[in-house]
């Protein structure tokens, strides 16, 4: 007989493993094994349900500072083979009543004006732009947490990089400066100097967290690469990469990594970060650590730097005119009644809240800030536009677990995908008017003929249907209870009139005693409305993108987890309508 269940109560997820993470090992495991005698677990461990801790308020330590100056160094651009000097300038903030060592976070900004008056180069500029004290607001929360947090100024690259058809839009040069940094405050931390002896024995450079934001979130992808290629690398174990460029095609690997792009940017509008996420999500086979898409659907480029986005400086605080210039975007653009924005203070909590949180529980193993980062936790209200929440559907967030912790059903690299999926089991599309797969070129997103632009460059299944159809790939028998999640991302199609109201279906896990479980995508994921916004062509916001659909497996109670048979998406719920797919996926996300 066949069991036929639903349920759509919405629940959240819990914390990685943090041994797997810290200590580059997997963790999970198969944990129905019989351990000791106990009867072997049949059914998967649930997930948190909650609202993420916020790491906004201050700490308990008094924040000191240094602004220091190591002189000048010369950076190469093999692209162009051309070498220029750039300073070796910025501030660190530490704890300065920490007894012990306090974690290291490096912070770049990216690629801005140089002086406020224009014309002057870095050395004669009587005004110059401080981009690197535009993120006080982090630096100063984690040291008062007890991390040293070095900012550093990249001016004199900036006005050396060109544009992004010259060179490699200065990439190299900014994780040269990275790491030379990073190698002065080793030895700093070993025997003190320039006016730094307070800090001798008071870094702890182990585990080292770095934040790049546009061009400098390029910067830091590409140190993590070429750190490794140094006689005395250091052990970057986390990157965040704030509304990256990604020029260069780079992959980000062997660290938990976040590509952070804002639906609303108009500098890098065509969302380069879920580029770099793509690219680096399956590169490694054995890479320990988490990746992660995050999608604000209010935000911009500059808001993320207080001195970007100072009215009184900037003659153009707000980048999204740099796109569309009447700012008459139903969605993004400011003029236009009702949009979906995010003012300047609600993004800087936004990027407070994302960053501290990551670098507190990836660098400083701080486990109380995991909960975010499995998923789907709740975001605190003081990040949401009326300060109260819940607003999650404005925070997309796409979560890969380390190889030992996820089972892929489905990566789509493959054509075949069509026919077989990871595991050797038979795909099946019935019902559909039309299937296929695709793939992006990046920037101008043409590809996916369903929608153009989409601005994820992953291999993707599209499905378009108007009357009820099936997807359906076979599980052979496969055994789930180590895992917590099944997960998989869906981009809405636009441009696709069926698809105006959003989408829905109906996902449903059947084992080999032929029991079936169904639940609803809506009831657990916020992200399968229809992309708002002008036509991208139009100079407006609109485009696609591969969004998670995370749906815990306790939601599918009644089924035998040991016994999988089949994943089936029924497209029951809507008359019509289009969708695009990748990465279907098992997950475990907590211990």
């Amino acid at each position: 007989m066949e069991l036929i269940q639903s349920f759509s109560p919405r629940a959240t997820l819990g914390s990685f493993c943090l041994a797997g993470v810290l200590a580059l090992t997997g963790c999970g495991g198969d944990s129905s094994s019989n351990r000791g005698g106990e009867a072997p677990k049949t059914t998967p461990d649930a997930v948190y349900s909650g609202v993420a801790m916020d790491p906004a308020e201050m700490g308990p330590y008094t924040v000191a500072e240094h602004e220091y100056d190591f002189g000048r160094m010369e950076v190469y651009d093999d692209k162009r083979d051309h070498t220029y000097e750039t300073t070796l300038h910025g501030y660190i903030q530490y704890p300065e009543d920490l007894d012990g060592s306090a974690p290291v976070v490096l912070l770049l900004h990216g690629r801005h004006g140089t002086c406020y008056d224009r014309g002057y180069t870095p050395d004669t500029c009587p005004t110059p732009i401080p981009s690197y004290r535009g993120y006080e607001y982090l630096s100063e929360n984690l040291a008062s947490h007890g991390y040293a947090v070095i900012s550093v100024d990249a001016n004199y690259i900036n006005a050396n990089d060109s544009g992004p058809t010259n060179g490699d839009s200065g990439a190299l040069q900014r994780a040269q400066l990275v790491v030379r940094h990073l190698d002065e405050f080793r030895e700093i931390n070993l025997a003190g100097g320039y006016g730094m002896d307070d800090l001798v024995g008071k870094l702890d450079m182990s585990a080292i967290g770095l934040m790049g934001h546009s061009r400098g979130g390029e910067g830091v992808n590409k140190t993590v690469t070429y750190n490794r290629t140094r006689p005395e690398p250091h052990n970057i174990v986390a990157v965040f990469s704030l509304a990256p460029t990604d020029y260069n095609t780079l992959t980000v690997a062997n660290v938990a990594f976040t590509a952070l792009a804002g639906y609303c940017d108009g500098d890098v509008e065509d969302l380069m970060g879920n580029f770099a996420f793509d690219t680096s999500r399956y590169a490694v086979s054995n890479d320990p650590y988490p990746k992660f898409q995050l999608i604000p659907m209010g935000a911009n480029h500059n808001f993320y730097n207080t001195y970007w986005a100072d009215e009184t400086l900037e003659s153009r605080p707000d980048d999204w005119s740099i796109w569309d210039r009447n700012q008459d975007d139903p969605h993004c653009g400011t003029a236009a009644a009702g949009n979906g924005r995010d003012t300047a203070e609600v993004q800087k909590a936004q990027g407070l809240f994302f960053m501290a949180s990551f670098f507190r529980y990836f660098v400083g193993g701080e486990t109380e800030f995991a909960g975010y980062w499995n998923g789907q936790a709740t975001v605190p209200g003081n990040i949401c536009p009326d300060g109260v929440g819940p607003c999650d559907d404005r925070y997309l967030l796409s979560v890969l677990a380390p190889p030992a912790d996820r089972l892929v059903v489905d990566d789509t690299l493959d054509p075949a995908s069509l026919f077989v999926n990871n595991l050797g089991g038979n795909v099946t599309f019935d019902g559909f008017s039309s299937f296929g797969v695709c793939q992006t070129n990046g920037r101008p997103g043409e590809g996916c003929a369903v929608a153009e632009p989409t601005f994820n460059t992953a291999e993707q299944l599209y499905m378009v249907w108007d009357t009820t159809a099936t997807y359906r790939t076979e599980l052979l028998g496969l055994n789930v209870v180590p895992y917590q999640v099944l997960s998989m991302r869906i981009g809405v199609s636009h441009g696709d009139l069926d698809n105006v109201d959003g989408q829905d279906f109906t996902i449903v896990l059947e084992d080999v005693a032929g029991n079936r479980v169904s639940v609803l995508a809506s009831d657990y994921s916020g992200a399968l409305f229809y992309p708002p916004g002008r036509a991208f062509a139009e100079s407006g916001s609109q485009k696609t993108v591969l969004n998670a659909v995370d749906v815990p497996l306790t939601a599918f109670e009644g089924v035998d987890y040991t016994q999988l048979n089949a994943i089936e998406l029924v497209f029951d719920q809507t008359a019509a309508g289009s969708v695009q797919m990748t990465d279907v996926l098992f997950q475990r996300v907590e211990l």
